[in-house]
């Protein structure tokens, strides 16, 4: 996994697209924003082999800045798959735009996300559709496998994560994200000290720390050597376990509101 010395000498991150691993025939990239938002994205593209997969395509403000990244790794009609976490237009609003380069390019989702990004796309419009509830496995063509695991409110209802086999990297969508404007692409500093920017998006975007305990049931088997989340920093593997712990102990969303007795819901 790459560091952000090595990024600094290697790349210039207004402009490229940084390798992020590299296995031969599959290789993950990073193509996202350097937006000065504290909420800026995050945008993964894997190729294999000639085929490139992209993870979250982002919203259609970062489309060009997007597109002009990939285009240094491979032409755009090589793209053929989108995988959208969930519905948020910051995630997936650009599918759109997608369509109008590639309208066969499939979209990978569950069918709850699906139903909701059916709404950026215009009534006439097919679109070829990869229901990840029925085909939870992906082989590509250099034998990679991508298995989409559940991560139900984490935060949206239909949200779905990436396990990545060949790379041992989950693609976490907001699960681990973080909001901050000193922004480093992989985190190289303390774990302690990205909390605060984690709870910063954790304890608002999260449903209970009972569904985040869920999702770690859900992967709690998997060999994870990197966490690429939509925003913030990439995690590493000497930070996965205290990345894993700081959900287990979590406290968010309904888990700041206090319990209403029945009798305090009297109606006439």
């Amino acid at each position: 996994m790459i560091d952000n010395m090595t990024i600094s000498k290697q790349y210039n991150l207004t402009k490229d697209a940084v390798l992020l691993i590299d296995k031969g025939d599959h290789k993950v990239y990073w193509v996202g924003t350097t937006s000065e938002k504290a909420l800026r994205s995050n945008i993964y593209l894997i190729k294999d082999r000639s085929e490139a997969i992209i993870v979250d395509c982002g919203s259609r403000a970062e489309f060009q800045e997007t597109i002009n990244r990939i285009e240094k790794i491979v032409p755009l009609s090589n793209v053929t798959r989108i995988f959208a976490n969930h519905q948020d237009p910051d995630v997936t609003s650009s599918l759109i735009d997608w369509l109008e380069i590639n309208p066969n390019i499939q979209i990978i989702a569950s069918p709850n996300t699906n139903i909701l990004i059916s709404h950026y796309i215009p009534n006439d419009q097919d679109y070829n559709f990869y229901n990840t509830e029925r085909n939870p496995k992906l082989t590509l063509s250099s034998g990679a496998v991508l298995e989409f695991i559940p991560s139900p409110f984490m935060h949206a209802p239909g949200a779905v994560t990436i396990y990545n086999h060949a790379t041992k990297t989950l693609f976490s969508g907001d699960i681990w994200a973080a909001l901050s404007l000193e922004w480093k692409l992989v985190l190289d500093t303390d774990f302690d000290n990205h909390i605060e920017y984690m709870n910063f998006f954790h304890e608002n975007y999260i449903g209970s720390n009972k569904i985040a305990r869920n999702f770690l049931f859900n992967i709690k088997d998997k060999d994870i050597t990197s966490i690429m989340p939509q925003h913030g920093s990439i995690i590493t593997q000497k930070n996965i376990s205290k990345a894993l712990n700081y959900l287990k102990y979590l406290k968010c969303g309904s888990d700041f509101y206090r319990d209403i007795s029945d009798e305090e819901l009297m109606f006439d």
